[in-house]
């Protein structure tokens, strides 16, 4: 093929899509580990909230995602408009609290919801480390756990600034939390997969997420994805290895 047909088949404006892990500013959820929480709507977080705010605008998101299930965006964006017309205040969350202050900073008519629920059953999987006499297994997830679950619950990690909690969320020490799925994995026995039937819910649920953006992306976006920082690993890679997209790391704007 000529180099002329060829510029004519490439694509035009790859988007760009930038995966943000949060923390959850509730401290809430399902998550096994859930982050230490501050006031958010104080005067000093307010403004730690608003130099996030600051960075992330210079991205220049064209659209946002949050990590909300499709069926709650049309009453999101109903609140969301309310926000723009100075009806209701944000609450304490990070979709608001950083995805709708962005998008009014920015004049976007909505936010998208991107989100995708599977359940997953971390019970199952420890019960069928036990019942296998997987001790070694189990002994070497509570050391992995262990150090993370302290650090996120600890005053001095709710202590710390917005800006450097969300930098240490996207660092690549963090993100290697990650690794932990892959010990889960390994839980129960050729008769009682647990930890492998149970990981193909969470890499399933990752897959319909990365879906559900690319499916929102189009050409010329400029996509930031707003979402809790243990899927960060997953979302990276599948926006790395999609031929049609180009990830953005978020250091790059927060650091």
């Amino acid at each position: 093929m000529s180099s002329a047909a060829l510029a004519q088949t490439a694509p035009s404006q790859t988007p760009q899509v930038m995966i943000l892990g949060s923390f959850h500013f509730t401290g809430g959820g399902s998550d096994y580990v859930n982050a230490a929480v501050a006031d958010y709507l104080s005067p000093e977080r307010q403004a730690e909230i608003a130099d996030v705010l600051d960075r992330l605008e210079a991205f220049a998101p064209t659209r946002i995602l949050v990590e909300l299930e499709p069926d709650g965006e049309m009453a999101f964006n109903q609140a969301y408009d309310q926000y723009r017309a100075g009806e209701r205040a944000l609450t304490v969350n990070e979709r608001q609290q950083l995805g709708m202050a962005l998008a009014a900073r920015l004049g976007h008519e909505r936010l998208y919801a991107v989100d995708y629920s599977n359940g997953m059953d971390f019970d199952a999987m420890l019960g069928a480390a036990q019942a296998a006499g997987q001790t070694d297994l189990l002994a070497r997830f509570e050391a992995f756990i262990a150090p993370i679950q302290t650090q996120m619950a600890s005053p001095e990690e709710a202590a710390l600034p917005v800006l450097d909690r969300m930098i240490a969320i996207n660092s690549a020490e963090q993100v290697a939390y990650h690794d932990l799925y892959l010990l889960l994995a390994q839980m129960g026995s050729a008769e009682n997969p647990a930890g492998a039937e149970q990981m193909e819910l969470w890499w399933g649920r990752n897959l319909h997420i990365f879906a559900n953006i690319a499916r929102t992306t189009g050409p010329g976006d400029r996509v930031l994805v707003i979402y809790g920082g243990g899927h960060k690993y997953l979302l990276d890679q599948f926006v790395d290895s999609a031929p049609n997209l180009e990830r953005v790391d978020p250091l790059a704007y927060l650091q």
